[in-house]
């Protein structure tokens, strides 16, 4: 017990407040993924974000409030649209010196668009609480006020319509982000 006491104390004693950084940054992308039986193909993804960097021994966090919007489309068939805003933490792990990986959870609070061409509708989901999985790369020197990142999302979720109830949705996101730090 004394060993586990002796190492939280050493992660939190260790840390300097003044280490923290804040920043503000855009990515853009691709979303592809599936809603009901509609398979969607690539198409635009947006993201806008403002957060703040910990320098934590062993592993610097990220937090961040974002607004995403992602669109995808079935050629003639349908037309989708998922907006919203979440909260998002990436832990890095310094394995790389340059090139750092990293890892993250996001919980957005999000609605869909979905307009079916074939059917002549377009429907309206309820605001849901939709959890992400995140991995990527970033490009992050200390010495210079930018900061990139290639990202990976998987977003899995049920979103409830009005008119034609609960549909199963997933979808695999990549960004290139780029962040300002001050």
């Amino acid at each position: 017990m004394l060993k586990i006491l002796s190492f939280i104390s050493f992660l939190l004693f260790s840390f300097d407040a003044l280490s923290s950084s804040f920043y503000s940054g855009v990515g853009l992308g691709d979303s592809s993924g599936k809603i009901a039986s509609y398979k969607l193909n690539d198409e635009k993804a947006f993201s806008f974000s403002v957060g703040a960097k910990f320098d934590i021994p062993l592993f610097p966090i990220r937090s961040e409030i974002e607004y995403i919007r992602l669109r995808a489309k079935e050629e003639g068939q349908s037309e989708v649209l998922n907006k919203g805003f979440g909260v998002n933490t990436y832990v890095s792990i310094p394995l790389l010196p340059v090139l750092v990986p990293y890892v993250g959870l996001g919980l957005s609070y999000m609605r869909t668009n979905f307009d079916d061409y074939v059917k002549d509708k377009y429907y309206k989901s309820d605001w849901e609480i939709i959890p992400q999985y995140m991995f990527g790369f970033d490009l992050d020197l200390p010495t210079v006020f930018l900061a990139s990142s290639i990202e990976y999302r998987y977003i899995k979720s049920k979103f409830d319509f009005d008119e034609i109830g609960k549909r199963k949705s997933k979808y695999h996101v990549f960004l290139v982000k780029t962040r300002i730090k001050f």
